[in-house]
Parts: C-alpha cells; structure tokens; sequence
C-alpha cells in the first residue's frame, strides 16, 4: 500500500474516532434538534464509503477528495450552529478564555453551550485528506 492509501487510512481512523466521541457528546441533543445528527451521519457514510473507496483506490481517490471535502463545509457548519451564527462572539469567548484564573469558569457555567471550536476537527481532517487525495498522482 502506497504512503497516501496509508495517510487516507489514517485519517478515516480519526473520523472513525470522531464519530465515536459524537456519538457520546451530542447524546442529550440528538434527540432535541436534528442539526445534532449532521456530523453523525457524515462520519458514518464518510466511514462506509470511504472504505469502499480505499479498496478501489482508481476512481476511489477522487470519491475521498469529495467526502473530506464536505467535511470542510460540515466543520464550518457546525461552527456556525455552535456559536449560535455569532462567529466573531464565539471566538471572542474562546479567546478571552485564556484571561480566567485557573481553576474559575469565568462567569460560563460548564455545559451550557456547545464547544465553539470542537466541529473545526472535521476541517481539519478535511483539508488533510483532500490535500493527500487530490495530489498530483490522482
């Protein structure tokens, strides 16, 4: 197996991961609003179809390059439902973070509002994998 079919494995691993700390974390929220079930979903059919893709790497490449593609956008959806569509705000928050005394919550109860940052790992695996599966070998 070739060094990208073993980066792409990799990283089908770490959605693999990710679905299954989703699968934990939105436990509460599943069964409150259907936008929980978007990462899920993705990361499953990333997982069936990406495998099947991994078989047949050929044509398979250029599948991958659009599932972790549509990672990106999930990622950045998440973003935006995560900061309530108040991206600057939400990052303002994790920013300020860093000026709380350790140990204190800084005025945010713990739990109260989804991780602002947290859905950016699907762009991080996005951007990885459609960097490694749309090279110039493809």
């Amino acid at each position: 197996m070739d060094r990208d079919r073993r980066l792409t494995a990799a990283l089908l691993g770490g959605v693999a991961l990710l679905l299954a700390e989703l699968r934990f974390e939105h436990r509460e929220v599943l069964g409150e609003t259907w936008r929980s079930w978007i990462p899920i979903v993705y990361a499953a059919v990333t997982l069936v179809a990406g495998a099947v893709a991994l078989l047949r790497w050929g044509g398979g490449r250029r599948v991958l390059t659009v599932l972790f593609g549509c990672g990106v956008a999930v990622g950045m959806l998440g973003f935006w439902f995560h900061t309530g569509g108040h991206l600057i705000h939400g990052l303002r928050d994790v920013l300020l973070a860093w000026r709380v005394p350790l140990g204190e919550d800084g005025g945010i109860k713990i739990g109260s509002q989804p991780p602002a940052l947290a859905p950016l790992a699907f762009c991080g695996l996005g951007t990885l994998g459609v960097l490694i599966c749309s090279g110039r070998n493809a």
